[in-house]
């Protein structure tokens, strides 16, 4: 099978200034030489253009529309710098269309931003704009590429448009796009973030859904090429936030699996959109998460546990929520939750029994803006349920946790002045989840991953005794 990459360059890569385009076109020459077709190279809209498209969307809704100009100048001013030559002028009326398609979607609004209107917006002026940029520049750079009309767009999804999933089967029949330009020797500039209904209106696959994109095209393609998923970053996967643990060492994390990739993403590491884990799990697809300033100090994501650190990465969140509900009507709640609204960024964490002989359920949600926002809503489901904003949750990360008893112990005889609101000792899950002020994740953090190192050696020496 020929060797194909399929590569996915994250919007802080492609900044406003396009200063990282002459590395990110170094790496797709060096991919180009090295495989036998493409890459498919998949970009992200540009930092914070998809909040920014929001803020305009939104500005619409009020009959106070705030103009695009701003972001398509970006477009139109780093088309000049780097596209210079006969690809400009094409390049230029590329774009000016898509400017014209945003202004005219932004336009229809009335009183809601949101569905189908919401995803050609976004993908209109963000990730459509980017990779038709990207194309044009690979062109003026002697690059043979091209993108995909919207017409054949190979990430086919259901009629969830602003978390969109993409369907396998109807996917697969439009795979002959990807690969006759592949075959003429082509290099694929594609959209992330995008998806067409199976009647072609335009979807959105969620935050972060550019790696779901670059994972999925690679899941429809492995069965004609031998497929490798790259995901480029700024920095490399750590065993924590530099930024917090200010003055540590932290260690490049070289393998996670699915479980402790999800796991870390959800709990605030940001390493893979979730989705995307879940289909590359589904499909056995690797996934190499890299640096794109020193691609070899790559985390491959898979299915099996390389050898290496029972506590892999130590990470923490703030903007959370618990809500209490009482046990027997929390199950509707759940359901609904799940079923209904497609969420899972919430954690149980385990029923109570009151004097009163009431047995009170919490939960543990990762975006309390969600939780204001519907407060009464689910106040419907118990008009007694409580909320306690202001907490943080700090969760400790690996797999091989569930054979290493003890590892809980230390995390937390590191923090006794900080006060746990909740705890989950569940390492069979892959993580220890501690609940704490808000204010205090940081400092959990710190002082939780300083002990990490004697955390991993109290765990080799738990197994070396096991063995003996």
């Amino acid at each position: 099978m020929k060797k194909l990459s399929v590569a996915k360059f994250g919007g802080s890569l492609l900044d406003p200034e396009g200063k990282g385009i002459p590395t990110i076109l170094k790496l797709i020459r060096e991919l180009k030489k090295r495989d036998d077709v493409g890459p498919i190279v998949v970009f992200s809209a540009p930092t914070r253009y998809t909040d920014e498209l929001i803020r305009i969307g939104e500005s619409y809704t009020q009959s106070r529309p705030v103009s695009t100009v701003s972001i398509f100048n970006t477009y139109d001013r780093i088309a000049r710098t780097h596209a210079k030559g006969t690809y400009l002028k094409p390049l230029l009326s590329e774009l000016m269309k898509y400017r014209k398609q945003t202004d005219e979607t932004l336009a229809s609004i009335n009183k809601r931003f949101q569905g189908n209107t919401k995803a050609k917006v976004l993908t209109n002026g963000g990730e459509l704009s980017a990779s038709v940029l990207m194309e044009y520049i690979m062109k003026a750079k002697g690059l043979n590429s091209c993108s995909i009309p919207k017409e054949h767009w190979p990430v086919v999804t259901d009629d969830n448009f602003e978390n969109a999933v993409p369907i396998y089967e109807a996917s697969k029949k439009r795979i002959s796009h990807l690969i006759e330009p592949l075959e003429e020797g082509k290099i694929v500039s594609q959209a992330g973030f995008l998806g067409v209904t199976v009647d072609g209106l335009e979807t959105i696959l969620g935050r972060g859904g550019s790696d779901l994109t670059a994972v999925f095209i690679s899941c429809i393609l492995k069965s004609r090429y031998r497929v490798e998923t790259l995901l480029f970053k700024d920095v490399p996967v750590q065993s924590a936030d530099p930024q917090v643990v200010k003055g540590q060492k932290t260690e490049h994390v070289t393998s996670l699996t699915y479980n402790e990739a999800h796991k870390a993403s959800m709990m605030g590491m940001k390493i893979v959109q979730g989705a995307a884990i879940s289909m590359a799990r589904r499909f056995k697809q690797p996934i190499k998460v890299a640096p794109i300033h020193a691609p070899e100090k790559y985390t491959i994501i898979q299915s099996e546990i390389i050898a290496g650190e029972t506590v892999k990465c130590v990470t923490g969140k703030s903007d959370c929520a618990i809500l209490s509900i009482h046990d027997e009507k929390s199950r509707s709640l759940e359901d609904s939750l799940r079923i209904w609204e497609s969420r899972n960024d919430f954690c149980d964490l385990g029923t109570e029994t009151l004097e009163t002989g009431e047995r009170i359920r919490d939960f543990l949600f990762l975006d309390s803006e969600f939780v204001r926002k519907y407060e009464e809503r689910l106040k419907g489901f118990d008009e007694n349920l409580t909320i306690e904003y202001g907490v943080g949750v700090v969760t400790l990360i690996g797999d091989k946790m569930k054979d290493s008893p003890g590892v809980a112990s230390i995390a937390i005889g590191t923090i006794p002045e900080i006060n746990i609101k909740r705890g989950i000792f569940a390492p069979h899950t892959s993580q220890i989840i501690l609940v704490v002020e808000e204010k205090n994740v940081d400092a959990t953090v710190a002082a939780i991953h300083l002990k990490r190192d004697e955390m991993n050696k109290h765990a080799k020496l738990f197994e070396k005794v096991s063995e003996s």
